[in-house]
């Protein structure tokens, strides 16, 4: 058994040939000599006792999470602080003491069971999906035999909450100082959390009253023609260069979730989700006449079914298409040609 480094890689790699003779490669994830060192000697133990006994290694689940927080966080740190660092630590918390042969199609099936009493479906099954790329990765790198079979969550019809004019300015008044100008430039928006609170002034054109948000959720840039309040917000925050958009105390806002929360309990509006915000965008153009399509686009979406939640807000498209064309047929009905073909 020996360790070494390989080209390019911060990490120590592991080594060794198994009782058949067979040649194992593998990273210890760690830059820690004394470490890697144990981890091999470790491995290459476990290798023997499978052999020879049949005893397949086990291992608290904890280990695992960490590997694979590790590796996700030196892959996009950002996306880690912002969407999984908290539900790893619930995950730590809930599964870290057992180990990873304990995690059967069973036991799975009864924490879905048991979330799903207090939690939406879409939660659950981030948090059933992490899981599983969790066991899957040490799957892959041969520390574990097998990923049991997962439940199926079934998935709830898209929520499409949206806030009345009233709402909104009982919302906006309860907030806090930093946030008002958030909150009312999301509706007028439609943007994405992350993409308001990444909006840089290098993307902000207020000469042409637009805004571009890049490294959008779909991969796409997306440009927004400015209604006159949000021009007025950005105005309001002192313009710069370049920076971020939305500030706190001088630097920029990364979360919004506990004023906000705080917001919405204080005037009675707890159903409603700082995304509702994006969703009264959409419903109010769509209100206004605005087609899926165009609504599509202006949110970012891929395609019309993303949005087709919204169709029900639109007037009714079917009175007005039946409208003109009878006025169509009236009109041919009277033309000349019409006219003299009725009396030949």
């Amino acid at each position: 058994m020996r360790i070494f480094k390989r080209k390019g890689s911060p990490h120590w790699w592991a080594t060794w040939n198994d009782q058949n003779g067979q040649r194992h490669r593998k990273s210890t994830g760690t830059d820690d000599k004394n470490l890697a060192q144990t981890l091999a000697g470790k491995w290459q133990q476990e290798s023997f006792m499978e052999h020879h006994f049949g005893i397949i290694p086990d291992f608290p689940f904890q280990e695992a999470l960490l590997r694979y927080a590790n590796e996700r966080k030196r892959q996009n740190a950002k996306s880690y602080e912002e969407s999984l660092k908290y539900r790893l630590q619930f995950l730590l918390d809930r599964f870290g003491k057992i180990n990873v042969s304990q995690i059967t199609a069973a036991l799975l099936q009864r924490f879905a069971e048991e979330r799903l009493e207090t939690r939406k479906g879409e939660t659950v099954q981030k948090e059933l999906s992490t899981i599983r790329a969790i066991l899957n990765k040490e799957r892959r790198e041969d520390r574990l035999a097998f990923v049991p079979p997962f439940p199926r969550i079934r998935k709830e019809p898209g929520r499409c909450r949206w806030l009345t004019l009233d709402e909104e300015q009982r919302l906006i008044n309860a907030a806090a100082k930093h946030l008002k100008p958030l909150i009312a430039f999301a509706v007028d928006t439609g943007g994405r959390r992350s993409e308001l609170l990444e909006l840089d002034w290098s993307n902000v054109d207020l000469a042409r009253g637009r805004i571009t948000f890049v490294k959008t959720k779909n991969g796409e840039n997306r440009s927004i023609r400015l209604t006159a309040r949000a021009k007025a917000i950005l105005q309001g925050l002192e313009p710069k260069e370049a920076g971020p958009v939305f500030t706190y105390g001088g630097k920029a806002i990364r979360d919004v979730k506990t004023a906000f929360d705080y917001a919405r309990a204080k005037v009675g509006l707890d159903d409603v989700r700082f995304h509702d915000l994006r969703h009264t965008f959409a419903s109010r153009l769509v209100q206004q006449g605005v087609s899926l399509y165009e609504v599509m686009h202006l949110t970012g979406h891929k395609s019309v079914s993303m949005v087709q939640r919204y169709a029900h807000l639109a007037p009714d498209f079917q009175e007005q298409a039946i409208a003109a064309l009878e006025a169509f047929g009236t009109n041919w009905a009277q033309s000349p040609d019409v006219r003299l073909a009725k009396t030949g």
